[in-house]
């Protein structure tokens, strides 16, 4: 029965995951291709509450599926070398920090994710348009990212103690 809810959680969060990014596309933003991330709610939650496995499932899924509905290969492209290694660091941070909070708080985690998400999205640009000066997009993307990350990470945590009350 474990295993059924596991299955079904990831499907949930996989499924609002995808709603939330998709409704994030059509938000005006100050930036071109900036966006605030709210999708890693999500994936930062099924970290959490399921593991590792579940995180990187939720994560990959939306991911694929954003790119099956809009076809967009570049950002398609961009989104997996954000998001891979952006639950990656994730993941390290939780696990390094015992799951108690004395090292890294969970807005904080989403910070580093964040910051990842944003570094290896500018590789992928940088490598694809054969151009060094896009990696100077950083600043704007890590300014928002940050103030971004930590709303996500802040939300994520509300949403577990949540679910942790009812599951």
């Amino acid at each position: 029965m474990a295993n059924t809810r596991k299955i079904i959680m990831t499907g949930l969060f996989a499924a609002c995951a995808l709603a939330v990014n998709l409704a994030e596309g059509i938000l005006p933003m100050p930036f071109p291709g900036v966006k605030l991330g709210l999708a890693n709610i999500f994936a930062l939650a099924a970290l959490i509450l399921f593991g590792v496995r579940t995180a990187f499932a939720v994560t990959l899924l939306r991911v694929f599926l954003a790119w099956l509905l809009s076809g967009n290969l570049f950002a398609f492209v961009c989104s997996a070398c954000g998001a891979i290694p952006s639950v990656a660091v994730m993941t390290l941070l939780y696990k390094r920090d015992g799951r108690n909070g004395e090292i890294f708080s969970v807005p904080w985690i989403s910070v580093a994710g964040a910051w990842t998400f944003n570094i290896g999205q500018v590789a992928a640009v940088t490598f694809m348009l054969n151009d060094l000066r896009v990696a100077f997009y950083l600043l704007p993307l890590f300014a928002v990212g940050s103030a971004a990350g930590w709303a996500v990470g802040y939300t994520a945590e509300i949403l577990v103690n949540r679910l942790r009350k009812i599951m």
